[in-house]
């Protein structure tokens, strides 16, 4: 069966192109209203709600979606799953800031990471690619030999750990897993070795 996987809604901070990483800002008006539009199709899509298993990121913007969806399917938001694996990449000292502000006050480090994402570490306690490629590895070794039963999967996490979860799953590259899109407010479905995009343009 298949895993579904989603992004949370729009935040304040997205819309300010601020990294949030691993803080925290609230979902906006059009946020909540992305994450009902998802929980709205996915429950168009699972016929069976019986057997869901449902993993979401701890953090509160993809908790704050994932209650939402739960409504949707009408699970109870008390029986999902947290993973930290699923958690947004450490931005360590520049969560919070813009790109304007990191290379401002971090002169060059941004462009060395765009240059070699995969092995430069974020300063003040942050993440490279590897690392976070390394807990989704996991995750995902951990996951994916459940998904051959009845159950379906539904995982909740951000833009850069799902573009992750799908290059991992697809054998991409670091520079094809950040070209990625993250969309709010589309999902993906992961199943047999590929990767389906569901949104509401997409569903007739």
């Amino acid at each position: 069966m298949p895993l579904f996987l989603l992004r949370h809604g729009e935040t304040v901070f997205n819309v300010a192109g601020r990294y949030q990483g691993q803080n925290d800002s609230e979902l906006t008006k059009n946020g909540l209203r992305q994450a009902r539009q998802n929980g709205q199709l996915l429950a168009e899509l699972i016929e069976d709600t019986k057997h869901v298993h449902f993993v979401s990121s701890p953090l509160g913007r993809t908790l704050v979606t994932s209650e939402i969806i739960c409504k949707a399917l009408g699970i109870g938001f008390e029986d999902i799953r947290t993973d930290d694996r699923l958690m947004e990449m450490n931005y360590g000292a520049w969560q919070g800031m813009t790109a304007a502000e990191i290379d401002q006050e971090y002169p060059g480090q941004w462009q060395t990471r765009v240059d070699n994402p995969a092995d430069f570490v974020i300063p003040g306690g942050g993440e490279s690619y590897d690392a976070l490629s390394a807990r989704v590895d996991g995750w995902l070794d951990e996951t994916r030999k459940h998904w051959d039963g009845d159950a379906v999967w539904i995982a909740v996490s951000h833009g850069g750990t799902g573009s992750v979860v799908r290059g991992r799953y697809l054998g991409l590259d670091v520079h094809e897993i950040r070209a990625l899109d993250r969309p709010h407010d589309q999902f993906f479905e992961l199943s047999n070795g590929q990767v389906i995009l569901h949104g509401p343009e997409l569903s007739g």
